[in-house]
Order: structure tokens, then C-alpha cells, then sequence
């Protein structure tokens, strides 16, 4: 009886270690950007590791007060595009949603405008 249960208990055992060593996380990837507009406004680009359908955008240094546009854009889909996201000194993260399904494991670029000239903007960007 006693063996019965040991041999249970392994089994259980080994089961849960290959669950949870089959289990690879997935992280999407993110990029530094160094943005001035009007000049060099966009990022470079990233893989879309997930399916989630929104991107992210965080700026870290703004050498003035203004707002940055920014928007994703599949690399070889243009019409595949989000809405925009804008960050400025007082809101240095935002997000937004793709306006149509926007695939995993394809590459996207984020383009920008500004509400002031010669704002430049460094910052992260996760398609």
C-alpha cells in the first residue's frame, strides 16, 4: 500500500516538472528609441512576440515641453496600423489599440509627429 502511494506521489511528481519545464514565457520585444521631429521619427523595429493587440510607448527624456503622436505600424502591412498614443513630460507612458488584427512574430516601426518642432524624445517602444 505504502509503495502504491509512493510510486502515486512520484508520478505526480514528475508530471508537474514537465509542465512546468515545457513552459516558456513570452516576452514581447522592446526597443529604444531616439526620436527627433521634425528629422529621424521613427523607431527601430520590433518583433511582435504576443497577440495581444495594443502597443506601448514610454518616453524616459524630453528636451522640452510638447506632446509626441505616436502610432505602430506593421513593416510589411502598412494598412495594418494602431490608433495613436501620445506621451508628453507629464505623461510619459501610454498605449493604444490596433485598428485591425495585428499579427504575432511580424515586425513593426513607430512613426511620430509632434505638437512642437525640434522636440526630441528618447524613450521605449513594444509593439
Amino acid at each position: 500500500m505504502l509503495n502504491k502511494k509512493l510510486k502515486r506521489a512520484m508520478c505526480g511528481l514528475v508530471a508537474s516538472l514537465c509542465v512546468a519545464g515545457c513552459t516558456v514565457p513570452v516576452f514581447a520585444q522592446t526597443v529604444d528609441f531616439n526620436i527627433t521631429v521634425p528629422g529621424d521619427i521613427l523607431s527601430k523595429r520590433a518583433e511582435k512576440a504576443d497577440t495581444e493587440q495594443r502597443f506601448y510607448v514610454t518616453g524616459t527624456s524630453f528636451n522640452k515641453s510638447g506632446i509626441l503622436y505616436c502610432i505602430s505600424i506593421n513593416r510589411n502591412t502598412s494598412s495594418i496600423k494602431s490608433n495613436m498614443a501620445s506621451i508628453s513630460p507629464n505623461k510619459l507612458s501610454s498605449n493604444a489599440s490596433y485598428r485591425t488584427y495585428a499579427p504575432s512574430k511580424q515586425y513593426y516601426y513607430m512613426t511620430t509627429s509632434a505638437s512642437a518642432s525640434g522636440l526630441h524624445v528618447t524613450g521605449r517602444y513594444t509593439p
